[in-house]
């Protein structure tokens, strides 16, 4: 009867990688420049990206949070020299330099003395970025960084809409573009859910096989995963909270699966495919969709991305945990 069969032993905790889900080994050089004060090896790897606004602009990300702490500088070699890509830096250093000051919760949380600095640094970017999109007019990756400085000074829904038509005319698909379009329609930003909802099948919608912009529907799902899940916590009902995690998935998994199944049934190389795979990974698990949960997992390859997956845990420290613990279901043998 198995009564005295022995139990398996727990798996060895995976080797998770974090903050790095790209590859790109001529990136992580110039970040190490970068670190050392050296701007050559950054402004290199971005000025041989400007005809790919996909890399070009996951390449800004990862040098801007490099940058932090140096904007102004930056900003004095750009003036000096009139160089599209340091234009572009120093914009995206200022944006980073704003949000480590307001930090990445509520704005509820974020005290009023904060909120003037994050704005006053925030303002800095705009003009950088716009002589950067004036220097190179075709490049949607300035345009970009300003939906994102926009959406952080709380400029009018017209002008967010009129940056939006500047990015989208330069690059249809550009993915992070997108993601901030997301979270501009979202509620937490002014919008709806049904906006937000619409944006996100539409990028199902308009995107060729093999492109991850799909996984924009599982960031939307996500998104009102996590208010209604505030709601619960805020109750302080635990049941509501358990249930919502077992069940909302559930009853949405049919659309993201065909919007997984678009991408993956022969996948373009892409720079987000690892924060494509994260997203699709935790919500197939919530789910309980064993075995796209187990393909997006492996298409991670451990690289977690913190949204979703601190969307999924209760504290941020427990981002590692809740992986491990969703790695150990699906991918033990």
């Amino acid at each position: 009867m198995g009564i005295f069969r022995r139990k398996k032993p727990a798996p060895e905790p995976r080797e998770i990688v974090r903050d790095h889900t790209y590859e790109d080994v001529v990136l992580d050089a110039a970040v190490e420049e970068l670190a050392d004060g050296h701007l050559k090896a950054a402004t290199t790897v971005l000025a041989e990206t400007r005809d790919q606004p996909e890399l070009r602009q996951l390449r800004l990300e990862v040098l801007r949070d490099e940058a932090v702490g140096h904007a102004d500088e930056i900003l004095d070699t750009a003036q000096k020299h009139d160089d599209p890509d340091l234009w572009l830096l120093a914009g995206s250093a200022y944006i980073g330099e704003a949000w480590a000051v307001r930090g990445t919760g509520s704005a509820k949380a974020v005290g009023e003395d904060r909120f003037k600095v994050f704005f006053s640094t925030l303002r800095k970017a705009v003009e950088p970025l716009h002589r950067a999109a004036r220097l190179l007019p075709g490049d949607a990756v300035p345009w970009s960084q300003l939906q994102t400085a926009g959406m952080g000074l709380q400029v009018s829904r017209e002008q967010k809409d009129e940056v939006w038509r500047e990015i989208i005319s330069r690059c249809s698909t550009l993915y992070p573009a997108h993601w901030v379009r997301l979270q501009i329609l979202a509620p937490k930003w002014g919008g709806s859910h049904e906006e937000m909802m619409a944006f996100a099948q539409g990028c199902v919608d308009k995107a060729e096989p093999g492109d991850p912009l799909v996984a924009m529907l599982a960031l939307a799902h996500f998104e009102v995963y996590l208010e209604r899940m505030s709601v619960a916590v805020e109750d302080r009902s635990a049941f509501a909270a358990a249930r919502l995690k077992t069940t909302y998935f559930r009853r949405v998994r049919a659309e993201l699966a065909a919007a997984s199944d678009l991408w993956t049934r022969d996948p373009r190389p892409h720079p987000r495919t690892l924060q494509a795979h994260n997203l699709f990974a935790a919500a197939f698990a919530l789910a309980d969709d064993g075995p796209r949960a187990k393909a997006h997992l492996r298409g991670m390859r451990d690289h977690v991305h913190d949204i979703p997956w601190s969307f999924v845990a209760v504290l941020d420290e427990d981002i590692d945990d809740e992986y491990q613990k969703v790695a150990a279901k699906y991918l033990t043998p």
